[in-house]
Parts: structure tokens; C-alpha cells; sequence
């Protein structure tokens, strides 16, 4: 037994650098200064709500980051600033060259978190982390993994 938690504590600790590298999830920390760009086939913004609501092939970029989804809702706090982003259905968030992909995520700017569930896959170069649920805080690059984790790691040849 002792020796089966070494080699998961052994996992843990290559998973973690290997999606650590660079100390946070792609660029979104100097991206947030950038404008934002949103795409989608339907939009309905509801002002007295304070959110945007984006339908079908939903694209949203700033900087180097790029999310894709089926659907996102955007909410925004009373002087425009964007609050939180709740994506739904094939999500794709690319970061400079980090991938996260879930079929669901809620990215919370305020709090500097990302939440993604639902078939979640992170993805650095040619090694994969998948979980029921992972969560990554976007201002320490700590990250969470729950639930079926799964750590695909190949090595690095010189």
C-alpha cells in the first residue's frame, strides 16, 4: 500500500510540473489587460442584467486566449467590467500553447478561477491530464483534479 501512494504522490508531482511550467494557465494574467472580441451566430444582451448571452459557434478572444463554446453567458458588473463567463457544449480554451477542454467551464475573473467539468482535459504539448473535474487558479497556476484522474506524460527526448 505504501508503495502504490509513492507512485501516485510520484504522478502528482510530474503532472504538476508538467503543467506548471510557466506558473499559471497560458497567458490569460497578461492577457486581461487586451480588448475583447466577441463571435457568435446570435447575441442577446440584456442590460438590465448586466449579461450577454452568446449562441453557436461562440468565440471569444483577448490576447492569446481564445474560448470556443456552444453557448456562453457573460456577466458583467454595473461599470461594464466582465465578471464571470459560463460556457456550455464543446468548450475550448487555448492559452498561448495551453489547452483546456470540458463540456463545461465557468471562469471566474474576480476570483482569478477557472472551473471546468465534464470530460475535462488539460493539455501541455504531448502530455494530457483528464478529470471529472479540474480547477485552476489563473493568478497562482495551482491546480485542482478531481474525481477519474488520468495523467498521460510523455517524455522529453534532448
Amino acid at each position: 500500500m505504501a508503495k502504490l501512494v509513492k507512485i501516485l504522490l510520484f504522478v502528482m508531482l510530474l503532472s504538476s510540473m508538467a503543467l506548471s511550467q510557466n506558473n499559471s494557465f497560458g497567458s490569460l494574467v497578461t492577457d486581461r489587460t487586451e480588448p475583447i472580441e466577441f463571435n457568435s451566430e446570435r447575441l442577446i444582451f440584456n442590460q438590465e442584467k448586466n449579461l450577454a448571452e452568446l449562441f453557436d459557434e461562440v468565440k471569444i478572444t483577448q490576447g492569446k486566449t481564445t474560448l470556443s463554446a456552444d453557448y456562453v453567458k457573460a456577466i458583467y458588473s454595473k461599470d461594464s467590467s466582465l465578471e464571470t463567463v459560463h460556457a456550455k457544449g464543446n468548450i475550448k480554451l487555448k492559452s498561448d500553447q495551453d489547452i483546456a477542454q470540458a463540456d463545461e467551464a465557468i471562469y471566474s475573473l474576480s476570483n482569478n478561477s477557472i472551473s471546468l467539468t465534464g470530460n475535462a482535459k488539460l493539455i501541455q504539448g504531448k502530455n494530457n491530464i483528464m478529470a471529472n473535474q479540474i480547477l485552476i487558479n489563473t493568478k497562482t497556476g495551482l491546480t485542482q483534479l478531481l474525481g477519474s484522474v488520468k495523467t498521460i506524460i510523455s517524455p522529453s527526448i534532448n
